[in-house]
């Protein structure tokens, strides 16, 4: 039956094939090829229609219909991976062992867990983040008590390129969860993570989640707290090893949440995240308008860095004091404008006065925000 299957989609088991001739470029179908580049054009399109819905960016009060949210995952993961898959398969595996393998993995790729609060985070209690511990100095600190019988929104800054101390200091059992044990949270992160395959499992895995507002709204309403970066892709835009920005002042979304829920917010401040990577063209214009162009479709930031595996260096992820909010079930511009004032300010003293202890240089200059 699997030979049958196999000639029926064109591959061969023809035991005489010299291993030589599996791995000639020649046998590849120019069509195939031809396919992806073709499918490519067809998701740069789409993507310019989502850009203008802002539909994977996390920022609809309601998800997109589900059939038509899983479409968009199978045509991307299809594009992406579907004629690599059947090459591979056809002139070098010789059985549709790939193939196979994609068409079952759609099953929990399409299951939209990340809209539903996620999964359970089995990957917190896991030791592979030590390696990481090690080589940023990991710390995490903080100013202040935090009551366990409330649910809270921590904002964590800095984005960076990839907020790794951070999102580590506050995800493992090693650090927050032993110095407060009986808070759960979920992270946020942007939608367009949970449509890179594999990628979207391991964030499930550590307890990350769609950071659409209905998605945020569903998580509250489950009892968790939450993690999320304020200033998201847009603020990598601005990572420097030189000194600390962040995106604030436009960033009402997470403050409007946390007035509707009457969650309090508690800033986070993660002293040398921008250290970890080198980046290339900061001061480029033509650079940087093809990384806003990539943001603004998905929701993302497109580094150019210069190295890959993070520097060493001395992250202190510092927690602030809990700041309390009313619940208002539909805030006023003014309400919310309010409260991101009193956050942007408490945000700032925090990381005043402790750039000179923790920052590396600590002769970096007072936090800048845009």
């Amino acid at each position: 039956m699997v030979a049958r299957l196999s000639r029926d989609l064109g591959f061969s088991t023809t035991s005489t094939r010299q291993a030589d001739d599996r791995f000639c470029p020649e046998l590849v179908p120019n069509k195939m090829w031809l396919l992806q580049l073709g499918g490519l054009a067809f998701l740069f399109t789409l993507g310019s229609i989502v850009e203008k819905k802002a539909a994977m960016r996390g920022c609809h009060r309601n998800p997109l219909p589900a059939w038509f949210d899983r479409f968009l995952r199978v045509a991307f993961l299809t594009v992406l991976t579907g004629p690599s898959a059947y090459a591979i398969d056809t002139h070098i595996i010789g059985y549709p062992v790939l193939i196979t393998t994609l068409i079952l993995y759609l099953f929990t790729y399409c299951d939209l867990s990340e809209q539903r609060g996620g999964r359970v985070p089995y990957a917190r209690r896991w030791n592979i983040a030590g390696w990481f511990i090690r080589r940023l100095g990991l710390k995490l600190e903080r100013t202040a008590d935090l009551p366990e019988d409330r649910a809270y929104i921590f904002g964590v800054h800095p984005h960076g390129i990839l907020p790794f101390g951070a999102i580590i200091a506050l995800s493992s059992e090693r650090f927050f969860q032993a110095m407060f044990p009986k808070i759960h949270f979920r992270t946020l992160a942007a939608t367009f993570c949970f449509y890179i395959p594999i990628y979207r499992d391991i964030l499930l895995w550590t307890g990350v989640v769609d950071a659409a507002r209905y998605s945020a709204h569903r998580v509250l309403e489950m009892g968790y707290s939450l993690a999320l970066v304020p200033g998201g892709a847009t603020e990598a835009l601005y990572n420097h090893p030189d000194k600390d920005v962040v995106y604030l002042r436009k960033r009402l979304g997470f403050v409007k949440l946390a007035l509707e829920t009457g969650c309090s917010l508690v800033p986070v401040y993660s002293f040398n995240e921008c250290n970890t990577f080198g980046v290339v063209g900061v001061n480029n214009p033509t650079i940087n308008s093809i990384k806003q162009k990539f943001q603004r479709i998905f929701g993302i930031s497109l580094p150019i860095i210069t190295n890959i595996i993070p520097r060493k260096t001395n992250i202190t992820v510092l927690i602030g004091s809990p700041i309390e909010v009313p619940k208002i079930e539909n805030p006023t511009k003014e309400e919310v404008q309010k409260y991101l004032d009193i956050y942007i300010e408490a945000l700032t003293k925090l990381y005043n006065d402790n750039r000179e202890k923790y920052n590396e240089p600590p002769t970096k200059p007072p936090l800048e925000v845009l």
